[in-house]
């Protein structure tokens, strides 16, 4: 152990749905635009209209039964409407870049209540029978509308609805954020839709958020899981020699506790050098500077120990005392259970009320503590009022929970406690692509709905891996709070590299992965992005995933994501520019679109280069720091290295 550490570094669990996940194969859905090696394809744009060609609806109370063949389609919580469409035939480097589902309504109760909620059938259903025993699995959503009393509702689809609607599948239509029915006219309902390049047709596009009863949180706030065991110093040595670098970062390391898996960690946070006075303080403050460049709001800080003379409570507190002295940025309150799992309820409420009077401790909008356990199903929804109570009661501290599970299906069980729920989610694009939608879920039971966002997950200590490819992982989780409306966003996370899942500048991908998040905190924030600076990344392993090790057994795959071994180039361009790429002794040149772009390329051994000219002059150049290489090797690392140059 580093010295005078203290506490148990908690290790969370892969979320089960990527084990259940894992037999599927699905069109990927949000990952970032990949272009092809072949010359640009010469678009026509146009326009069309396709018809429902039949009709259904399901019943939650009436498991068994279908009602197929029918024109006036119930929506509701209860009953889901069933579309069947016609494929919308598309040409190679073509696809559907703009469509709007037009539904007549009647009957509509309530019609200011709750909004119209569509999303892809995934199975293809065409009208075949449908029952809510034997219903077809659906995809993310990709378009919601608000109700009126009668007439025609114009629903636009995002621009991921493309790959569904040319392969002809279904829609499926509820009515979310309220208990209340209206029916939908299944002949009058069509889709009309505009055809042009493949390229136009890339990201979701962020819609306001719905609002939610309850207290709420302003804006769309970001947060970043702070993991307290892996601060920028753990002795204030100098970074080379330091307990990272001679201890957690080698296979010998700690007399060899890890040597059976190569070592605990891969990754560090940037070196530094010895500094005087309160170093842990300072490197607190320097992480906050971090984070607010980045466009994060808030660390949402795992509290693993109330034990005052534990290390990893006082670093908590001295990131309170950090994020106070910034006045701007926020804490959130994490603790974590699967480390307080025999806490009662009077120790909890004491250690929340202690930390409550810091000016930095997140609050709601009526000015209530968010406390936001991790795996809050780890204790009984009653055990949390009577903890809620303890602190009003003995300490006057008015506090709300924002529950962070690891099995969001729990939310019900927990709504008359919360404002809102969270997950700890996901970390491979297909998985992302299929995930349930929690956000609506969450919001038709009036809470908010906080999306996780990841960038990777490689864990050398448990020799599990999930493939995130390259970057896709993080643009497909973003991509999910965009298109979803998620309420606010926790990045999973700031700093935890037995986990490998670091956003924090580091020493494998410096400040590439926060550069890249901050395009995508700005769309989820703003509802668009515009490129302020330019950025040009290389994102890459240093060993191929089927690499041998010296040691015994090597890492195994979870998720649904195949197994992927590349080099990817990605930029963020106020304007196109011709990239040129050098990988393997091999030089590839390509033009980059404005905005964002990546294109990618088999891994190779040795050192890459990018750069990125306009009319003949560099405007962006930038070479690899850790070489590829193939060879057997004492130290399996599966996580994404990268470098930009920004």
């Amino acid at each position: 152990m580093p010295p005078m550490l203290g506490g148990q570094r908690t290790r969370r669990a892969l979320t089960s749905v990527a084990s259940v996940l894992a037999v599927m194969t699905l069109t990927l859905v949000g990952a970032l635009p990949t272009a092809t090696p072949s010359a640009a394809v010469d678009v026509t744009v146009r326009t069309g209209q396709v018809g429902a060609t039949a009709g259904a609806y399901t019943d939650t109370k009436h498991r068994k039964t279908s009602h197929r063949s029918m024109n006036n389609l119930k929506v509701s919580t209860r009953f889901a409407a069933y579309l069947a469409f016609p494929g919308i035939a598309l040409d190679a480097g073509e696809a559907v870049t703009a469509s709007t589902l037009s539904v007549t309504v009647k009957n509509v109760s309530h019609a200011s209540k709750g909004v119209l909620t569509v999303r892809p059938v995934l199975s293809g259903w065409s009208g075949a029978k449908v029952t809510y025993k034997s219903r077809p699995a659906v995809g993310p959503v990709i378009g919601t509308a608000k109700l009126k009393k009668s007439g025609t509702v114009a629903i636009s689809l995002l621009p991921s609805a493309s790959s569904y609607l040319a392969a002809g599948s279904g829609l499926r239509i509820t009515r979310t954020g309220t208990k209340y029915g209206a029916k939908i006219v299944a002949k009058s309902a069509r889709i009309d839709y505009t055809i042009g390049a493949a390229s136009a047709a890339t990201e979701p596009q962020a819609k306001p958020a719905p609002v939610v009863t309850s207290s709420t949180l302003s804006g769309h706030p970001v947060f970043a899981h702070y993991f307290p065991p892996y601060p920028i110093s753990l002795d204030n040595v100098n970074g080379t020699s330091d307990y990272y670098a001679t201890q957690y970062l080698l296979p010998s390391g700690e007399s060899s506790k890890f040597a059976s898996v190569g070592g605990l960690l891969r990754d560090r946070p940037l070196p530094r050098s010895p500094l005087s006075g309160d170093y842990q303080l300072a490197d607190m403050k320097t992480e906050v500077s971090q984070a607010k460049q980045a466009g994060i709001n808030g660390f949402a800080v795992d509290i693993l120990s109330f034990n005052t003379a534990d290390r990893n409570w006082q670093l908590t507190v001295k990131l309170l005392n950090a994020a106070a002295a910034d006045g701007q940025f926020k804490v959130m309150l994490q603790p974590d259970m699967t480390s307080l799992g025999s806490v009662s309820t009077s120790t909890f409420a004491q250690a929340i009320a202690s930390l409550a009077g810091y000016s930095s401790v997140y609050r709601d909008s009526n000015g209530a503590v968010v406390i936001s356990p991790f795996y809050t199903e780890g204790k009984t929804p009653s055990w949390y009022s009577d903890m809620l109570k303890t602190l009003k009661s003995n300490y006057g501290v008015n506090a709300v929970l924002l529950p962070l599970f690891l099995d969001a299906s729990n939310m019900s069980s927990y709504a008359s406690l919360s404002i809102g729920f969270g997950n700890w989610g996901i970390r491979d694009p297909q998985s992302a692509a299929t995930w349930t939608n929690w956000s609506a879920k969450a919001h038709s039971l009036g809470k908010l709905w906080m999306e996780p966002v990841a960038v990777q997950d490689v864990r050398p200590n448990q020799k599990v891996y999930t493939e995130a490819v390259n970057t896709n992982t993080l643009a497909a989780t973003w991509n999910r709070a965009i298109g979803q409306n998620a309420d606010l966003a926790l990045m999973t996370t700031w700093n935890d590299y037995s986990e490998s899942t670091s956003f924090a500048p580091s020493a494998d991908h410096g400040w590439a992965f926060l550069d890249l998040n901050k395009y995508f905190v700005t769309k989820f924030q703003s509802g668009s992005a515009s490129v302020s600076t330019e950025k040009l990344m290389i994102v890459h392993r240093i060993q191929r995933t089927d690499t041998a090790v010296t040691y015994s057994g090597t890492m195994s795959r979870v998720g649904a994501t195949s197994p992927s071994n590349n080099v990817q180039i990605v930029t963020l361009l106020k304007q196109s520019a011709d990239v040129t790429v050098t990988i393997g002794g091999n030089t590839y040149t390509y033009t980059a679109s404005a905005g964002l772009y990546t294109k990618s390329y088999d891994l190779q051994p040795g050192y890459f280069t990018a750069t990125a000219s306009r009319s003949g002059a560099t405007v962006l150049t930038v070479t690899t720091k850790d070489a590829v290489s193939f060879d057997t090797t004492s130290q399996q690392d599966l996580s994404y290295h990268a470098v930009v140059d920004r």
